[in-house]
């Protein structure tokens, strides 16, 4: 073959980054290649259709890095394949790959890597920083989001897509998307080489059935993504067009514009060294102006990517454990809390001994402040399927409904799966529209899975990791129950951004009017009661809290939590001269009473609800005297 290049070594002080990439003089190659000597590049070219092989000189090595400089090559049409003796491989640090077949679909050999320069024109787009304690945050599925035919987007299943829905997100009130893995990685899981009993006795008789008239069975698919992939590679089968890298920084921009954040998981395995994972998590910031990563793996250097200054305003997600075990905890760290989401569970259903844990996840501490907290996500039930089914039922997913944790802490509300009668309807729409309480009453960022606010439903399935189909894809065609969550859902975000629920600031301290910024209360007004058995609690909030807001008007707002399965009492604290507590909203169909008690009022409240109550100021005179003074005064 003939070369039009010279091969030189590039100087020790530039062999990083690794990579290959075009460079003035030509086509700069760097790898870790281990102990083999005959190991080099492979590139594919017009000139070369079936790959030309270029070995790296042996005095082009440092340790087990190996860079060279292909002088004179400026083919940019190229693809390109690592090998070592007889091995081809991937290059981990490539930056695009080709685009061969559709997703799901078998790769026949390992799609090749395109050298890439980027060019992308970013105009004024800036990272969206959100402070802790404003941040909503919505978890979606790339794919998944918008697959379904009644999402009504052009580009189903794309970056593209969720650009398509954005106007929803921004109706909805979130400003945080934490997106599933969307680096590339291979979705067609290998197949399993091992036997059943049937097949063994088969090979064991040499009966095995004549080749191609056995049954095809359809590949497996890991559709979530938790793996080893290329880490600097946007998934191309997300992009609607060939070019993933631009849609993808076409998606980012427009969130971005939009007000919106975009953070993603990264599932780091143990191999994976400390070093390398900066760089992943770095390229990703600069190249694609990601403001946050959910870091998913074991053994991950975590104080060491949060002493990195160039991540110093980017959202570090990580697990309870270990942020927990985590000593040099930094601005930037959050946790996700599997605490907060049993416990919740586990009140929303009624079990004893909760009330003491609901009032510390709605009271701020410090560690509170930087707990994502979740009733449902990706991994376990989604919400309506927490409401539905007493158990899981994984047994789409090929493994015996053995597969997903047993630990569910759900409830059927009396009849698993799906239901005609309207009580069972109603009484799950309440205990949804409740556990969503919960979640945004919390101190803490809370966290909605894409879908749960309409009641997306996967049939029980608690570990949909091989489902590309309508079980994991979000059905945007709302029943009439999900209509009505939504509408709560959406008036719930609206109250945590304007009503006086601070969340990430002290609640402690007396205001103007001589109320605290969170009190709790029982069948008597400031007195909870905290009983193991006890399944109710008042909580009330008053704006105006601490020494910078001393001229600033109190106002209130009551919360009563009932989660018995009978009718509770709950005290109203009386409130200053001039004001008088309004019913708010409520959680069921039935409103709670409001009776009078000596010169207090209490409210009656109904099983398993939620309702909330505000302040309006109550007039000097009444109102018909105020208009008859105005009229007057008009005839003067």
């Amino acid at each position: 073959m003939q070369k039009s290049f010279k091969i030189k070594c590039v100087d020790r002080t530039r062999m990083y980054p690794l990579g290959v990439s075009f460079e003035e003089e030509g086509l700069r190659v760097s790898a870790v290649c281990g102990e083999d000597r005959d190991t080099g590049i492979i590139l594919y070219d017009r000139r070369h259709q079936d790959g030309m092989r270029v070995a790296f000189p042996d005095d082009c090595r440092v340790g087990t890095v190996c860079t060279m400089l292909l002088a004179g090559y400026q083919d940019k049409s190229c693809r390109y394949l690592f090998y070592s003796g007889e091995k081809v491989w991937q290059d981990p640090c490539c930056k695009a790959v080709e685009r061969v077949g559709h997703y799901g679909m078998p790769k026949d050999g390992a799609a090749r890597c395109l050298p890439v320069k980027s060019s992308y024109d970013w105009g004024d787009d800036r990272n969206v920083r959100i402070a802790s304690r404003d941040r909503i945050i919505y978890a979606l599925h790339v794919r998944g989001f918008t697959k379904h035919h009644s999402s009504g987007v052009k580009h189903k299943g794309t970056y593209a897509g969720m650009v398509e829905k954005l106007p929803y997100l921004q109706d909805l009130g979130i400003n945080t998307v934490l997106l599933m893995p969307a680096y590339e990685f291979e979705e067609v899981m290998p197949e399993n080489t091992a036997q059943t009993m049937e097949q063994a006795v088969l090979d064991y008789k040499k009966e095995l059935p004549a080749l191609g008239t056995e049954e095809k069975k359809p590949p497996r698919i890991n559709y979530w993504g938790y793996q080893k992939g290329l880490y600097y590679v946007p998934k191309g089968a997300y992009a609607a067009d060939k070019d993933a890298a631009t849609e993808f920084k076409d998606m980012v921009r427009a969130f971005h514009a939009a007000g919106i954040s975009v953070t993603m998981q990264f599932y780091f395995p143990p191999e994976l060294g400390a070093v390398e994972i900066l760089d992943i998590l770095r390229y990703w910031v600069l190249e694609y102006h990601i403001d946050g990563f959910h870091l998913m793996g074991a053994a991950l250097p975590v104080s060491l990517i949060a002493q990195e200054p160039l991540l110093a305003d980017t959202l570090l997600l990580i697990g309870e454990g270990e942020y927990k075990n985590e000593r040099n905890q930094s601005e930037q760290l959050a946790y996700l809390s599997d605490s907060f989401l049993y416990d919740m569970r586990r009140f929303l259903k009624g079990d004893d001994n909760l009330l003491n844990r609901f009032v510390y996840y709605v009271r701020e501490s410090a560690q509170e402040a930087y707990a994502v907290n979740s009733i449902a996500r990706w991994d376990g039930m989604r919400l309506f399927d927490l409401v539905s089914y007493d158990r899981k039922h994984n047994e789409q997913n090929g493994e015996d409904n053995q597969d997903g944790t047993n630990y569910n802490c759900s409830w059927n509300c009396g009849v698993e799966g799906k239901s005609r009668k309207k009580s069972i309807q109603r009484l799950r729409l309440r205990q949804m529209k409740n556990a969503l309480t919960f979640l945004f009453i919390s101190q803490g960022q809370p966290l909605l899975y894409s879908g749960d606010e309409f009641a997306n439903t996967q049939e029980g399935n608690n570990n949909p990791y091989c489902q590309d189909n309508e079980i994991t894809w979000v059905k945007w065609n709302h029943t009439e129950l999900g209509k009505e969550l939504l509408a709560y859902t959406k008036h719930l975000i609206y109250l945590r951004k304007q009503y006086p629920i601070q969340y990430g600031s002290p609640l402690y301290e007396a205001d103007t009017s001589g109320y605290p910024g969170i009190s709790f209360h029982g069948r008597d007004a400031w007195k909870p009661d905290t009983d193991p058995v006890s399944r109710s609690l008042g909580i009330l909030y008053c704006s105006g809290s601490g020494k910078e807001k001393k001229e600033a008007e109190a106002r209130f707002v009551y919360i009563g939590i009932n989660m018995h399965w009978e009718v509770n009492y709950l005290g109203l604290p009386s409130l200053p001269k001039g004001k008088r507590w309004i019913y708010h909203t409520v959680t069921g169909e039935e409103l709670p009473d409001v009776e009078e008690k000596g010169n207090s009022q209490e409210i009656c409240l109904p099983a398993r609800t939620v309702a909330f109550y505000s302040t309006e100021d109550i007039l000097a005179e009444p109102e018909k005297t105020v208009r008859r003074k105005q009229r007057r005064t008009q005839k003067k």
